[in-house]
């Protein structure tokens, strides 16, 4: 398929801006801070979420962060390498149904090889009429931190899961170091000296999606850049699928009828529970989210490393049904062992009904990509 036959001329200027990063990196924020600040310029924009299952917080947040939903797709069942062909037929429905000016498009959490899997088979094969981005990866400033060396975190992935982090690091064109309010100046000094050194080649953003503290600088350089690979880089797929393995998915949807308590507080107690299991049973997050939805309003709650404190977010608005519940969980674990832990939270408590209509729980499968330019 020639993506170039079904669009006309003047689309040749559209912008396509691929934002990877691990999972909890802040990518999902991030990508709704770019749609606030180019909407408010009135420039229209368009979004791709991507994850291994169905059922994702990441889709209703971007249907959320922006002023239309009609310009959200979704591909799920394996990340945008496995599924190129289904990533060109949104980058269709989307510039047919709304012809955005910009596409963002954000991978799953633990892909990588996306230079030579995903931009240069858009340009080199599918040769997409759009102008690519330099690669960002997002990083969370202490989970980098501690992978390069520096301040160790209470339990650390195994190493084969680092491997997938450090080759995300390995073919970034820009490093945009998130949460870097989290850290004290000390440690940021240290963590730039570490990445200077390993990274000396990379352009390097420090922002924080909390403060808002360089988003917009690293957008509107995003936005004047294009991306220029000088090589691809080597990738041992046998380590890389063995290190997704390692790494459970949980997905779970369905409705929660709250009462005698407040929606959100009912969240935070259901999530602060599982949490407490998935800590006491040595289960290391990758990142852990749930949401619930009542009258007009979302609750969310995060947690992104093992051990740290839950984050309870209310949305002023929603474009989900009423009690409408959501949990995505990404965990170093059996599937199996991590669904369980999510079905005995929601069974010991009893302030609210609960019925899930649909779920799933995997370790994902070895990337087998569409097109790769080695």
């Amino acid at each position: 398929m020639h993506f170039a036959d079904n669009l006309c001329e003047d689309k040749k200027r559209q912008q396509f801006l691929l934002i990877g990063g691990f999972l909890g990196a802040g990518k999902t924020t991030l990508i709704g801070l770019i749609t606030n600040y180019l909407e408010s310029q009135e420039r229209k924009v368009g979004l791709i979420t991507n994850d291994q299952g169905q059922g994702l917080i990441d889709t209703a947040s971007a249907r959320n962060s922006s002023n239309s939903t009609g310009n959200v797709e979704e591909i799920t069942g394996g990340c945008f390498c496995c599924r190129l062909d289904d990533l060109v037929d949104a980058i269709a429905r989307l510039d047919k149904e709304s012809r955005p000016e910009i596409l963002i498009a954000e991978p799953v959490g633990s892909c990588t090889d996306l230079m030579a899997t995903v931009l240069q088979p858009l340009e080199k094969i599918y040769h997409t009429p759009m102008s690519l981005a330099p690669l960002s990866v997002v990083l969370d400033a202490r989970r980098a931190l501690a992978a390069l060396g520096g301040k160790k975190s209470r339990r650390n992935f195994h190493r084969d899961v680092g491997y997938v982090f450090k080759k995300q690091l390995e073919e970034s064109e820009w490093l945009v170091v998130n949460k870097t309010d989290l850290l004290i100046e000390k440690d940021l000094e240290e963590l730039g000296e570490k990445l200077s050194t390993k990274y000396p080649e990379k352009n390097i953003f420090w922002i924080s999606a909390k403060t808002g503290e360089g988003v917009n600088e690293w957008i509107d350089a995003l936005l004047s850049s294009t991306s220029q690979p000088e090589k691809m880089m080597a990738v041992d797929y046998e380590r890389y699928a063995a290190g997704e393995a390692m790494l459970g998915w949980v997905n779970l949807e369905g409705l929660a009828f709250v009462k005698n308590c407040k929606p959100g507080d009912w969240l935070q107690s259901i999530g602060r529970k599982i949490a407490d299991l998935l800590d006491q049973n040595g289960h290391e997050v990758g990142h852990f989210k749930m949401s619930l939805t009542s009258a007009g309003k979302r609750w969310r709650i995060h947690q992104v490393m093992g051990g740290e404190a839950l984050e309870l977010i209310t949305d002023d608005h929603t474009h989900e049904e009423d009690a409408h519940f959501l949990v995505n969980l990404r965990a170093e674990g059996d599937a199996s062992l991590l669904q369980g832990i999510v079905h005995t939270a929601l069974h010991e408590q009893q302030d609210a009904r609960v019925t899930l209509n649909q779920e799933a729980a995997f370790q994902p499968g070895k990337p087998e990509p569409t097109h790769r330019i080695s």
